[in-house]
C-alpha cells in the first residue's frame, strides 16, 4: 500500500491511469510554434487549503483532520454537482454552488469532488472544478520557497537553512519571483530567461515579458526589463503627452544628451502607436459564450449569480482578457515565446476571510473559466499555460476570523498541455506534527518552487544547461520534473 508521504504523480490509479494513457496517445508538444506562460500572483499569501480542500480519508492529511483544525473556517463536507451540457459547464439556470444566502455561507457550504482525487474544489469555483474534471488542472500540494529538501528536525536544529525572513511578505515575494529560496536577488527567473533568450523575439516591440497593470521584479534581468500594459489595454492618454513633449523639444536648445533622450522618446511613442493600433485592429473577436451564456469576460449579473452577496473580484477577469488579446496578437506577429504577469492582490486574510477570500476565489474562477474558453476558440488552448504563485501559504489553524502567514501551500497550473491531477506530497495537517514547523500550522514544503517552475519551463523549451542558470537550486532535488506538463519534442 502506498504511504501517505510517497510522492503523488496521480491522485489514484484509476484517474491517473486514464489521464496518463490519454496523454501518452497524444502527439508530443513541438517547441517550434508559439508558447506562452501566464503567471497569476496571488499577493498576500493564498489559503490553498480552502481553495482545494483536503477531502480524502487519511488520518493525517484527510478531511477529518482538516475540519478539526479549521473549525469555523472549514468548508463543509457537502458534495455539490456541476451542470454540464454537451461537455461545457452550464450555469445559466442559476447558481449551482449556493442559493440566496450570505457570502460566507457560499464560501463554506461545500465542494466539488473529483473522482479518485484527495482534493476537492471550493464551491465558489465551479469553472475551475469543471476544468479539473476535464483533466486540465494540475494541483501541486505543499509547495513553497525551499532551497533543498528539509525535515522539521533539520530546520529546528539549523542544519538546513530556512528562507531568509520567512513569513515576511516582501522578502518571500522576492524569493518567489527570484526562483531561488536562499538569495534575495534583484533579478527574477523570467528576467534571467529573457537575458538568455533575447533572440527569440528579436526586433519585435513586444519583447518577451509583459506585465499587466503592475510590474514585479520577476521580469527584471541584468539586461532586460518588461513591457507594462494596463489591464484595460493600452490607452491613448500618451498622445497628449506626445504633443506636449514635441512642443517642449522644439523650444529647447539641443545637446548630445537631449538628442539621445529625444531619440529614445520618439522610439517609445512609436512603440505605443503600434501597440494601440494592434489592440484596436488586430485583437480577436470572440463569438462563443461562457458558462452563464454571456460573452467571454463578461461579469455575471446579480440575477445570474442568484444572490447579491457574491461580489466577485473583477481584476483577474479584466487582466486575463488583456492577456488573451495580447497572446493572440503575439502569435499572429510570429512571436515564439511570451510570459505574462498578473498581479492579483488581496489574499492576506488575517481577518474577514469568509468574505475576502470568497471574493478572490470567485473572481479567479470566473476569469480562468472565460480565459480557457477564449483560448479554445482561438485554437491556442495547448499554446498557453496559466499557473498561480503566492508569497506563501496560510496557517492550517483558524485564528478566529482568518488565517495567518505560513509556508507551504497549494498552487495550480491549467491549460490544454497540462496533465491534470494531484501532484506532490499530501502534508500532515496535525498541529505540531511532522510537517508543522512552529506548532501554529505552518507547513514545511515538500515540493519546492524550483521544481514547480522547472516542470513548466521544461515544457516552455528551457534545456537542462540553461535550467541550471534560471533555477540554480533545482539541482538540490532528486525529482526535477513533477510530470504535470506534456513533453516537448527534442
Amino acid at each position: 500500500m502506498q504511504s501517505r508521504r510517497d510522492f503523488l504523480r496521480w491522485s489514484s490509479t484509476g484517474m491517473g491511469a486514464l489521464l496518463l494513457s490519454d496523454f501518452l496517445e497524444a502527439e508530443e508538444e513541438s517547441d517550434d510554434g508559439y508558447k506562452a506562460l501566464v503567471v497569476i500572483y496571488q499577493a498576500g499569501g493564498n489559503d490553498g487549503l480552502n481553495m482545494f480542500i483536503p477531502s480524502g480519508s487519511d488520518a493525517k492529511s484527510g478531511y477529518a483532520k482538516y475540519a478539526a483544525i479549521r473549525d469555523t473556517l472549514k468548508v463543509k463536507d457537502q458534495a455539490l454537482t456541476l451542470t454540464v451540457s454537451e461537455g461545457k459547464l452550464d450555469l445559466s439556470e442559476g447558481n449551482p454552488y449556493q442559493s440566496n444566502s450570505a457570502l460566507e455561507e457560499a464560501y463554506t457550504k461545500g465542494f466539488y469532488q473529483h473522482e479518485g482525487m484527495a482534493l476537492s474544489t471550493n464551491a465558489l469555483m465551479p469553472e475551475i472544478a469543471h476544468l479539473v474534471n476535464s483533466g486540465k488542472v494540475a494541483m501541486v500540494v505543499n509547495t513553497g520557497n525551499l532551497s533543498m529538501p528539509s525535515t522539521k528536525e533539520e530546520l529546528q536544529q539549523k542544519t538546513k537553512a530556512r528562507p531568509p525572513f520567512l513569513f515576511a511578505h516582501n522578502h518571500q515575494t522576492k524569493l518567489t519571483m527570484n526562483g531561488e529560496a536562499s538569495k534575495l536577488d534583484f533579478t527574477g527567473w523570467a528576467g534571467r530567461l529573457y537575458d538568455h533568450w533575447m533572440e527569440v523575439n528579436a526586433g519585435d516591440i513586444y519583447g518577451f515579458n509583459i506585465s499587466i497593470g503592475r510590474s514585479e521584479h520577476l521580469f527584471y534581468g541584468d539586461k532586460t526589463i518588461p513591457l507594462l500594459i494596463g489591464k484595460n489595454g493600452p490607452t491613448a492618454y500618451y498622445r497628449l503627452n506626445k504633443e506636449m513633449y514635441e512642443n517642449t523639444m522644439a523650444l529647447t536648445k539641443k545637446d548630445r544628451y537631449r538628442n539621445l533622450y529625444n531619440s529614445k522618446r520618439k522610439h517609445s511613442f512609436s512603440m505605443q502607436d503600434t501597440i494601440v493600433d494592434d489592440w484596436k485592429n488586430q485583437s480577436p473577436v470572440w463569438e462563443g459564450s461562457n458558462a452563464y451564456g454571456n460573452a467571454f469576460f463578461t461579469y455575471p449579473t446579480d440575477t445570474q449569480l442568484n444572490q447579491k452577496t457574491v461580489k466577485a473580484d473583477k481584476d483577474v477577469l479584466k487582466s486575463l482578457k488583456a492577456v488573451a488579446k495580447l497572446a493572440y496578437i503575439g502569435k499572429n506577429r510570429g512571436l515564439k515565446r511570451q510570459i505574462f504577469f498578473i498581479y492579483d492582490g488581496g489574499y492576506d486574510t488575517h481577518s474577514n476571510q469568509t468574505q475576502q477570500h470568497a471574493r478572490k476565489l470567485r473572481g479567479l474562477s470566473l476569469g480562468i473559466g472565460d480565459f480557457c474558453l477564449a483560448l479554445e476558440e482561438m485554437g491556442m488552448e495547448r499554446d498557453v499555460t496559466t499557473f498561480t504563485v503566492s508569497d506563501f501559504g496560510r496557517s492550517t489553524g483558524n485564528n478566529g476570523d482568518g488565517t495567518d502567514h505560513a509556508w507551504g501551500g497549494t498552487y495550480f497550473a491549467v491549460g490544454g498541455a497540462v496533465n491534470g491531477g494531484v501532484y506532490g506530497t499530501m502534508p500532515d495537517l496535525t498541529l505540531g506534527g511532522e510537517d508543522d514547523l512552529t506548532k501554529k500550522g505552518r507547513l514545511i514544503p515538500t515540493t519546492s518552487m524550483s521544481q514547480y517552475y522547472g516542470t513548466i519551463l521544461k515544457w516552455f523549451g528551457v534545456d537542462e544547461s540553461l535550467m541550471s542558470v534560471i533555477l540554480p537550486e533545482l539541482k538540490n532535488f532528486k525529482v526535477k520534473d513533477l510530470a504535470f506538463m506534456t513533453s516537448l519534442k527534442s
